[in-house]
């Protein structure tokens, strides 16, 4: 397992804490999630991202750290120059053709992409922007809502009201994507939704490898303990402890102040 650690603050007026964690799993060999966590450098932003990676062996491992690093270069490049939708959706667009060329470029990782998962906070505003199943969630007084739709064809049966979310939940395709970056697929359509971050809320992004094993209730609980860097590790540890099936990614956003 491998921690990150960020702060994001305005003394006295504003503070965001982060926390990242990412493990193999205990079924898995190899990890081809990524995470990276990105603090208000004096640019007006902070960052978050976490991928799942897909496409076997190392490919799903290259196809994230590929969105990863191309996300966080786009927006710090690019950052002021138009609206903070667009600019994440562009970024979104950019991984996606650069996960694309490099398998054009490799013949054995035809077929890799990644899920993602995108948070770009500035002070108590935030945007969350993803394609895939990797999560974002906001817990508040205790609740837990989940403010991103899965890109999953199951999901979408759940939104034409052929399934119920109970029956989404222990479908055999659940994991089938239906939007990704990557994976041959010459356009990326990545949602992005505004929220307001509130003095004591958490964000919650993680991958598939969590939000499969572990329960609303037991993400409530852990999300909130004392120290963000708990969470993170907490929540990973509650992944594993169910079986730790894939990889496991989390990473925890509080506002502090």
């Amino acid at each position: 397992m491998y921690k990150l650690f960020k702060r994001t603050h305005v003394p006295g007026i504003f503070e965001v804490q982060m926390s990242g964690a990412c493990d193999t799993g205990i079924a898995r060999d190899h990890n081809e999630d990524a995470i990276a966590l990105q603090e208000d450098d004096g640019r007006g932003y902070h960052l978050a991202i976490v991928c799942d990676g897909m496409g076997g062996h190392s490919a799903g491992e290259i196809a994230s750290a590929i969105a990863v690093q191309v996300i966080g270069e786009y927006l710090a490049a690019n950052f002021g120059k138009a609206e903070i939708p667009e600019l994440l959706r562009d970024a979104f667009t950019l991984a996606n053709e650069r996960i694309d060329d490099h398998a054009m470029a490799n013949p054995a990782a035809q077929g890799m992409g990644c899920t993602c998962v995108a948070v770009l906070g500035i002070r108590d505003r935030f945007w969350v922007a993803h394609t895939g199943d990797s999560r974002a969630y906001r817990t508040r007084d205790g609740t837990v809502e989940q403010i991103t739709v899965d890109h999953t064809m199951v999901q979408e049966l759940v939104s034409q009201g052929l399934l119920t979310p109970e029956q989404a939940a222990v479908h055999p395709y659940r994991g089938r994507i239906s939007r990704c970056l990557g994976h041959g697929q010459q356009k990326c359509d990545a949602d992005v939704t505004e929220h307001v971050l509130d003095k004591g809320d958490n964000l919650l992004l993680c991958s598939d490898g969590l939000s499969d094993v572990v329960s609303n209730a037991e993400i409530a609980a852990l999300v909130g303990q004392r120290d963000v860097r708990d969470a993170s590790r907490r929540l990973i540890e509650a992944a594993n402890k169910a079986g730790g099936p894939d990889n496991i990614s989390a990473i925890v956003m509080r506002r502090m102040v």
